[in-house]
């Protein structure tokens, strides 16, 4: 038996047909009829049934067990192969989410400069929540994400970097006189970050247990483009602290009675990841990236 067979039965159990499974991997039909002969004689049990049509079948219970550890194992063997090859290659895919990356790149610029780590680490530009995606299924080695949850997660280590929070914002040529409530805040028009971000999806569960409905006339990725807006007065926004703190023209609106949760910046790696000089060095210099 070897890995082959598991890839045949993995696929296998996705498209529930041999002729597929072996168009798929440019093979025979009996060579995946075979492969799961194999797999059946050595763990003495049944691990699949054919129906009666189309050359198709269903797995056993059994068949669905061993579904369950196969794809664990394939998927170590598939993280095991990248940990390899970045360790050969002195290489490590970083994940840098803009707004996070912004604020906390121009701190640390020179001392990875100085320490050659701006040639050896590969940058992958993309949301948090497809950052840390990317992150466990092996395709990154390390990323720094933004959430308001810590992780809980046995397959995955992070340091906190910074705990930020939430802001209402808005240009600072408007006068709020003070604190606002709710129902003032209904009679703004909202310009936000699109649904698929952190900051969208924390404002949901802010609008959703008030039982608000905001007025929101716009919405984009660029968060440049949505402080330019904000700062020109064409509306106001909800945004993490990373993204607004060092900007000129833009002022926080407080409302009352209202309670937002933290925004973490962590940086994050796999529990099972080595770690080689350089690989610490980078967790060092991002982890104190923030501190005085």
């Amino acid at each position: 038996m070897n890995s082959k067979d598991w890839q045949y039965f993995q696929k296998l159990s996705e498209f529930k047909n041999f002729s597929d499974t072996a168009r798929h991997f440019g093979v025979s039909q009996p060579t995946i009829t075979y492969s799961v002969k194999r797999l059946e004689d050595e763990y003495g049990v049944k691990l699949v049934e054919r129906k009666s049509y189309a050359n198709s079948l269903r797995l056993t219970y059994s068949g669905n067990q061993l579904l369950k550890h196969i794809n664990r194992i394939l998927r170590e063997e598939y993280l095991a192969k990248s940990d390899l090859k970045r360790i050969k290659e002195q290489k490590i895919r970083m994940g840098f989410p803009p707004i996070i990356t912004n604020y906390l790149l121009p701190n640390i610029f020179d001392e990875l400069k100085e320490n050659d780590f701006l040639n050896k680490v590969d940058q992958v530009v993309d949301g948090s929540k497809e950052l840390l995606a990317e992150l466990k299924n092996g395709r990154l080695d390390i990323s720094l994400l933004g959430t308001t949850r810590l992780p809980e997660d046995a397959e995955l280590e992070y340091k906190v970097i910074k705990v930020h929070h939430f802001n209402l914002i808005a240009s600072d040529k408007r006068d709020f006189n003070g604190s606002i409530d709710l129902n003032d805040l209904l009679k703004e028009e909202f310009i936000l970050t699109d649904s698929n971000s952190v900051h969208r999806q924390v404002f949901k569960r802010f609008t959703d247990k008030y039982n608000v409905l905001p007025n929101v006339i716009f919405e984009t990725s660029d968060y440049h483009l949505l402080l330019n807006l904000v700062k020109a007065d064409k509306g106001i926004s909800f945004i993490a602290e990373t993204a607004s703190e060092l900007e000129e023209g833009i002022q926080e609106v407080k409302v009352d009675n209202l309670t937002l949760p933290p925004f973490y910046i962590l940086i994050v790696y796999r529990t099972n990841t080595l770690m080689t000089p350089t690989f610490s060095k980078i967790i060092d210099i991002f982890s104190n990236s923030c501190k005085d």
